[in-house]
């Protein structure tokens, strides 16, 4: 082995020993920072962009990088919203790097509304550091919620979706999505009533359900009288479980001081605005095209059930000339005879498919997955889904029959389709059955708040999916769009996710603040900690808020 010479060794060492000093001064001697910083240590940075306070806090804690000079705290500080400066509600308490903004006690911050802290660059450190520029930190207030007492005006909206009432042959044959909620429904829907905040009442949908019917039941009971979609939706509302929900609809409806608004599901698309009065009179329809529905509240926002964008479950009138039900009508029986053979077994929601998914492929899928969930085996020849005349269709159909009919034009109509039933922005069917996966979330981005939508929102609220959520689009501080999910009333047993969950809307062209807010809520025998209760109350999950136009 041959040694390195000495004036290479020599180098070694000395390029050793000057990056080991160099390691050393950093670790013993870090860089001095050349500003100041600060945040709000108690209090939590939401999306980057602002700090969430409650309303009934007295102070408000900054803390500084560095110590800060207590001679320069004075006029350097103020604390104001979009109209006013309330340096003289406030007093500031210097503690070497904290300041504490304390509040008078004649002051109060409001509900849902925004403030402003704003530190100037004459605020220094005992060591002389300033900022770079001024610093303005934003804090928003929650909205009120409906246990917060009344109010003197009602100016919110109270969302919920996808209740999916049966009819009086559900709850005893063991098919009926909504059992076992609607004690917690009517007590949300009379606090609603009594309480004087909510303006506004949306159902996005599937309030009645006409398609969760074992495919060996007759959709139409002649025996007892029904022959039409009408006698169907009039036998739901007529059902003993649901007769203390829809006395309650119609006592909002006929008052005077809450408008209840209807927008239709995939699983009442055959529902029609006069059916709907006949059961409900005074409520407000706001369908648009056959099996469809869309609200604006006011003009940045959007509310629908969802299903336009889901291949599987939107009205689809190409198929077959004078039909419109879509191929999930008949998955949805299918599981509805699981539901009534396998009582009680957990309905979890499917994987998402692959990329080459097409029609027949996810046809596949959907029936496998309820056949290995409830481990039960379909014939799909033999096995026929009863009509007796739903949407016009009298003949049975076998699963396979079922098939053939969507699969032979259901893909290379879907361009069309999209137009009939006005879909902003074409989207291709890949996505359009994804859709009907769990996630309607991309299809809105799309649809709603990107750059190429025909026109854009600041927030949607949907329904469809079963799945209660609130997201900002695009994540991070610079969201332009709130996305919210209202999720579902259906029996716990019957989803993976939570159920009894409603989306509260303050607009803040009602509420004259400069934010649009949208709480998302469970309504639960319990305070929120997981403290049983004997008496149902709105637990907070989510809350977000988005600066509201002109």
């Amino acid at each position: 082995m041959k040694l390195p010479s000495v004036s290479s060794v020599t180098i070694i060492l000395l390029a050793t020993i000057v990056i080991f000093q160099q390691s050393c001064k950093k670790k013993d001697s870090p860089a001095e920072p050349d500003y100041l910083t600060v945040d709000l240590p108690n209090s939590t940075l939401q999306n980057d962009l602002y700090y969430a306070v409650d309303d009934d806090v007295r102070f408000i804690e900054l803390e500084f990088s560095q110590p800060v000079d207590t001679a320069t705290v004075q006029g350097n500080i103020s604390f104001s919203d979009k109209s006013s400066i309330f340096d003289t509600a406030i007093s500031l308490l210097t503690l070497d790097r904290k300041v504490v903004l304390m509040f008078h006690p004649s002051f109060k911050l409001q509900n849902g509304w925004k403030y402003s802290i704003t530190v100037k660059t004459g605020l220094k450190s005992v060591s002389g550091l300033t900022f770079s520029a001024t610093k303005i930190i934003e804090i928003r207030t929650p909205a009120f919620s409906l246990t917060d007492g009344d109010l003197m005006q009602r100016n919110a909206i109270l969302c919920i979706s996808d209740i999916h009432m049966g009819e009086y042959r559900a709850v005893t044959n063991n098919y009926c999505w909504f059992s076992k909620n609607d004690s917690a429904l009517t007590d949300l829907l009379d606090l609603v009533l009594t309480t004087h905040q909510v303006k506004q009442v949306v159902i996005l949908g599937d309030l009645f359900d006409e398609w969760v019917i074992p495919y060996g039941f007759a959709p139409f009971d002649t025996a007892s009288g029904i022959h039409d979609s009408r006698g169907y939706f009039l036998s739901v509302a007529n059902s003993p479980v649901n007769i203390p929900v829809i006395n309650k609809l119609k006592a909002i409806a006929s008052g005077s001081e809450i408008q209840l608004i209807y927008v239709p599901g995939n699983h009442d698309m055959l529902l029609t605005k006069s059916v709907l009065e006949e059961i409900i009179p005074g409520i407000i329809w706001q369908g648009t095209v056959s099996g469809l529905g869309e609200y604006l509240p006011v003009d940045e926002i959007i509310m629908e059930h969802g299903h336009r964008f889901d291949l599987f479950n939107c009205p689809q009138p190409l198929v077959t000339t004078g039909h419109m039900l879509p191929p999930g009508f008949f998955v949805s029986r299918l599981q509805a005879e699981c539901s009534r053979t396998h009582p009680g077994t957990l309905l979890k929601e499917a994987s998402d498919a692959n990329g080459s998914l097409e029609f027949s492929v996810a046809w596949r899928l959907a029936l496998d997955y309820l056949e290995i969930q409830y481990k039960m085996r379909v014939n799909e020849d033999s096995v026929n889904s009863l009509m007796s005349g739903i949407d016009g269709y009298m003949s049975r159909f076998s699963y396979n029959s079922a098939k053939s009919m969507y699969a032979a034009n259901i893909e290379t109509n879907w361009p069309a389709t999209q137009v009939i039933n006005a879909v902003p922005l074409g989207i291709p069917v890949i996505m359009a059955i994804l859709d009907g996966q769990n996630d309607l979330f991309t299809a809105v981005g799309l649809e709603y708040f990107s750059d190429i939508s025909p026109k854009k929102y600041k927030m949607a609220v949907l329904g469809h999916t079963h799945n209660p959520e609130l997201k900002v689009f695009p994540s991070g501080k610079n969201y332009t769009a709130i996305y919210a999910n209202t999720g579902s009333w259906v029996n716990q047993e019957m989803c993976s996710k939570k159920v009894r969950t409603f989306v509260m809307i303050w607009p803040g062209k009602w509420t004259g603040s400069d934010l649009d807010i949208v709480s998302l809520y469970q309504y639960n025998l319990e305070s929120g900690n997981g403290v049983p209760s004997p008496d149902y109350t709105p637990v907070l999950m989510a809350e977000e808020s988005i600066l509201r136009g002109n």
